[in-house]
């Protein structure tokens, strides 16, 4: 099954108002979403397109006007959601940094949208000192910081971030926090719980936009679908799809699960749907290589192969982990692959990193280095059956068997599917 990251960065979905007041009876049960969702304006796939336009045109006819720029920031940030370009992140950089040329002093909303628009584009360091620039104007930003903190790796200095955040700990943004230091401790069910409270809040942010809303129950969707809960799963990213009907992530969500069951013809038809709505998605090109491999349609799977190393190779640093981890489960450009792996630990130092690089370091017959990288991801390990699987290979083939055992135990405990699951060129790799 195809490696992906549990969490979008909450900075590149939402912003909302840190300190407003919150709807009534948030934080309640699960109940039924028809009244929110009737409450809600229907969506129109042509307003943020329109909103991107107008905002062009503004700046045409007043070019040195500051919020002209700043709004164009937010706008490309706003199709970025929608699409998953990386070009809207160059874009709304660009916009944002002139509009702190015009007006470098307090121009919070377009600092904001500068570390966003970095945040985007995998320029991390970059992005946290924007973020701390943004906090010292507004403390309640730190929940920023804590956001690209924690995509560094730097698991003490987020949560010392969100701690100096000052909001409500039932915020919505500080909940999708809480649910990623709660992932990261290993209290799985409590990240589902904080999730989910987040996405009832968000059904009742009726101004909030659609595909804003659907990320929240995407992240619902992936994180059950991700521990074998395959029904409920589904319905959370066709919840997600309800609100945005062109939900990419949610349509790469009805895929894996259709995956994980075998349903190879359905994981197709999500697929493609996934890679129509949003092409630089690279978890639907590698459910589409192996549904495709798994029809027998060699040809297809191989295109969509060279799809997703195409996109891989048109925007380094976003999509290295992707394409090396692909590409160690595969068996295929183990070189390229484990160089990525060493550049992206250089880059962050997330339990994600040093996994890719002891699965990678573990393909190309390095089992020191792997070995070496393995360990320090158990420090903090990502709580993912695919990683228990690679630790499980690891320990086999260094001897330790009761270790490998309690790693393989583990990862039927995650996902109970993970053990069904073949890899697309060696279904034997990992065993």
């Amino acid at each position: 099954m195809i490696w992906r990251s549990l969490v979008i960065p909450l900075t590149l979905v939402v912003s909302l108002s840190l300190t407003g007041p919150f709807p009534a009876g948030l934080g309640g049960d699960m109940d039924d979403t028809s009244d929110r969702a009737a409450r809600r304006a229907p969506y129109d796939p042509a307003t943020v397109q329109k909103t991107v336009e107008f905002w062009e045109g503004r700046v045409r006819k007043s070019p040195d006007r500051f919020l002209e720029h700043r709004e164009l920031a937010g706008a490309y940030l706003a199709h970025q959601r929608e699409t998953g370009d990386v070009q809207d992140a160059v874009r709304a950089e660009r916009a944002a940094r002139r509009s702190l040329e015009l007006l470098p002093g307090g121009n919070v909303t377009a600092l904001t949208r500068l570390a966003r628009s970095l945040l985007g584009q995998h320029r991390f360091p970059e992005a946290l000192e924007v973020a701390r620039r943004v906090a010292k104007l507004d403390p309640a930003a730190e929940l920023l910081v804590a956001d690209v903190e924690l995509e560094l790796g730097h698991d003490a200095e987020a949560r010392g971030a969100f701690a100096k955040a000052g909001v409500d700990p039932n915020h919505i943004n500080a909940l999708i926090l809480r649910a990623r230091f709660a992932q990261a401790d290993g209290d799985l069910d409590g990240a589902l719980r904080w999730l989910r409270q987040a996405a009832r809040q968000a059904d009742e942010l009726t101004d909030l936009p659609a595909e804003v809303v659907a990320w929240f129950h995407v992240m619902v969707g992936h994180t059950l679908i991700d521990r074998g809960r395959l029904d409920e799963g589904t319905v959370a990213c066709r919840t997600a799809l309800a609100i945005f009907p062109r939900d990419y992530r949610a349509m790469t969500g009805l895929a894996e699960a259709a995956a994980w069951r075998g349903e190879w013809d359905e994981v197709v038809a999500w697929g493609r749907r996934a890679v129509e709505a949003s092409s630089q998605d690279p978890e639907a090109l590698a459910l589409l290589a192996e549904a495709f491999a798994k029809l027998g349609q060699k040809d297809e799977a191989e295109r969509r192969i060279r799809q997703l190393e195409e996109l891989a190779h048109s925007f380094p640093r976003i999509y290295d982990r992707h394409w090396a981890l692909f590409c160690a489960d595969n068996d295929r450009n183990l070189d390229e692959a484990l160089a990525l792996a060493r550049k992206d630990l250089e880059l962050r130092q997330d339990a994600g990193a040093h996994d890719a690089l002891a699965w990678t370091a573990f393909k190309k017959g390095l089992p020191a280095e792997a070995d070496a990288a393995l360990r320090k991801a158990l420090e903090r390990p990502p709580q993912t059956a695919s990683f228990f699987r690679h630790a499980e290979a690891i320990a086999r083939a260094a001897g330790r068997h009761t270790q490998a055992g309690a790693f393989r135990a583990r990862a039927r405990e995650l996902n109970p599917y993970v053990l069904k699951a073949a890899l697309l060129s060696k279904p034997g790799a990992a065993e």
